[in-house]
């Protein structure tokens, strides 16, 4: 006879021994007890964790000679046929290989016949997203309005892929992926059974490969009983992966910014021939471990992690010296390579480069060292007042009197100014605070060199009118740009930057020109009266962003097209 495998050997033969999956069982069985069992479901999830056999312990459970009952009895022929998979009244059929209309309308002709030996006739379709869309809509009647003695079970991995049509027509049920702590035990059973004496480490890695399949677990299991495998090294070799104590080994290396034990440690696991995509991944999920132990407490790390607290104490005493944030940007930069890693024709090397950068995080400059920088600045003044290098502790440590000493010292000046030089300086404030309107253009250009935006915005303003000792009263157009200048947070901004073009406080307010008051035509004549500036084409191209872009593309300027406010087009 030939060898049946732990799969199959272990599949589960009614609902108390399915794992993982009591959300699903538990309403099976109650609807078998009612007699309330819908005539059509869909058992979705991921692979291997129970679909197909449940499917068939139901139909077991509807066709038992003792039923139906939620306790088929496996004992009676038709539970041993349905075991064997030999029974005329259950068909199994695969989606992927039986997906055309053909097929359907066959399944159309015989669902009318009485079954032949069980009480009811069931179609199992394994995969069934894989049907075509013609087949999915020559099902739907006969889904919906099945004979009495028929029932349906889909099982697929890719729910979203059958129609609405269908999934409205059925009961869905989804199964879980299995956490690790549950299928080790499951593993535990089943080895102890099966007389492997493998240790706990091992299992615990079978459980850990798997990823939540059961299925999947028990052909690793196959495989390193082929091996002969019977401690952790001779699975890690079996599996073809780094052991967990590598890979502690390699986060810690990294996380230390020990870049020579780090690629030594890569080496030898290529030699090894361990699947570096699959390393990849683990050290996403052991940075990840650490993160949560870094901050929970141990009975919820214990939840969330599914490692056992003496593990989780030991990686808290080793780790400990190590930052949280330090863990969260290496965990963050291998979960961004995954994929590229996975994709490359040359994942050694990936990984190589990889591992550079995460120990090259030492180099770069913290976020709080750059924040207290930029404090410094602040305090400085923008003015580049201070040291240009750094920022010396002793000249802040000054009064502010020794700092105002200091500075006038260093750019050449005197305590015993000049009278003459005062005189000057006075004079000079009162020939500008008298001569805003001819200086109104150069202000313009000045606040377009500093904020290009709002130097555009000014372009609506109409006329100006001196409103005093350093006051102006500036009148804009009736449109959103004089709206705009009118807001306090603008006429804030425009002071402070006439306050440093005039070199001296001025006070401008900004109001919606009336068109009661002035018609259109000598509106257009004070704005050219105060207008002095160069032609509008000659402006924009003269524009910071648009001689930037000139730049960056190695380009030229073909033609100008300039919109009045009447959308008429001028070009030049």
């Amino acid at each position: 006879m030939s060898y049946l495998v732990l799969a199959r050997k272990w599949r589960p033969q009614c609902f108390e021994e399915v794992i993982g999956q009591s959300h699903v069982t538990r309403a099976l069985q109650n609807a078998l007890s009612t007699g309330k069992v819908a005539h059509a479901l869909i058992f979705s999830g991921p692979r291997g964790v129970g679909k197909t056999s449940v499917a068939r312990i139901l139909a077991k459970s509807l066709n038992c000679t003792n039923g139906p009952t939620a306790s088929p009895c496996n004992s009676c022929d038709v539970c041993k046929q349905i075991t064997a998979g030999n029974c005329v009244d259950v068909n199994e059929i695969d989606g992927a290989s039986n997906r055309g209309i053909d097929e359907i309308r066959q399944l159309r002709e015989e669902i009318r016949f009485q079954p032949v030996l069980c009480r009811y006739r069931i179609y199992i379709i394994d995969e069934v997203h894989m049907l075509t869309n013609e087949a999915f809509n020559a099902l739907l009647k006969t889904l919906e309005e099945p004979p009495a003695h028929a029932y349906f079970i889909f099982a697929t991995t890719e729910p979203r892929k059958i129609p609405e049509t269908i999934r409205s027509r059925c009961q869905h049920y989804e199964f879980r992926r299995l956490s690790e702590s549950v299928l080790q035990q499951h593993l535990e059973w089943i080895v102890e059974r099966e007389g492997l004496g493998l240790p706990r480490e091992a299992i615990q890695l079978l459980a850990c490969q798997a990823q939540g399949s059961v299925r999947d677990s028990l052909s690793l299991l196959d495989q390193i009983t082929a091996y002969g495998a019977k401690n952790y090294e001779e699975v890690c070799q079996a599996l073809g992966v780094a052991g967990l104590v590598t890979v502690e080994g390699l986060v810690k290396a990294l996380l230390e910014n020990d870049i020579e034990k780090a690629l030594s440690v890569l080496d030898r696991v290529y030699d090894l021939g361990a699947d570096l995509q699959r390393l990849a991944q683990d050290l996403l999920k052991f940075l990840r471990d650490l993160a949560v132990i870094k901050n929970v407490n141990e009975k919820s790390a214990c939840s969330l992690t599914q490692l056992s607290a003496e593990r989780i104490r030991e990686l808290s005493q080793t780790f400990s010296e190590i930052p949280f944030l330090t863990i969260l940007q290496a965990m963050d930069m291998v979960s961004e390579s995954v994929d590229e890693i996975y994709r490359s024709f040359t994942p050694r090397t990936s990984l190589e480069i990889l591992f550079m950068k995460i120990c090259s995080l030492a180099q770069c400059a913290k976020i709080d060292e750059v924040l207290e920088g930029l404090e410094k600045l602040v305090l400085h003044g923008e003015d580049g007042g201070g040291n240009d290098a750094d920022f010396n502790s002793d000249q802040t440590s000054e009064g502010p009197e020794q700092n105002l000493k200091n500075s006038q010292i260093s750019s050449g000046q005197r305590e015993s100014g000049s009278p003459q030089d005062t005189k000057d300086k006075a004079s000079n404030k009162e020939r500008i605070q008298a001569d805003y309107k001819s200086l109104w253009p150069q202000f313009v250009k000045f606040v377009k060199d500093k904020d290009p935006g709002l130097g555009a915005i000014l372009d609506s303003c109409v006329e100006i009118k001196p409103h005093g000792k350093g006051r102006l009263k500036v009148l804009c157009s009736k449109d959103f740009k004089g709206e705009m200048l009118c807001s306090p947070e603008r006429v804030h901004q425009i002071n402070g930057l006439a306050a440093s073009f005039f070199n001296a406080p001025v006070d401008i307010a900004f109001e919606i020109q009336d068109k009661a008051d002035h018609n259109s035509s000598d509106v257009s004549a004070k704005k050219a009266e105060f207008s002095s500036r160069p032609s509008q084409r000659q402006e924009l191209i003269k524009n910071p962003l648009v001689q930037e872009a000139i730049n960056i593309f190695q380009a030229r300027i073909s033609g100008v097209t300039l919109y009045t406010r009447n959308n008429k087009r001028q070009r030049s």
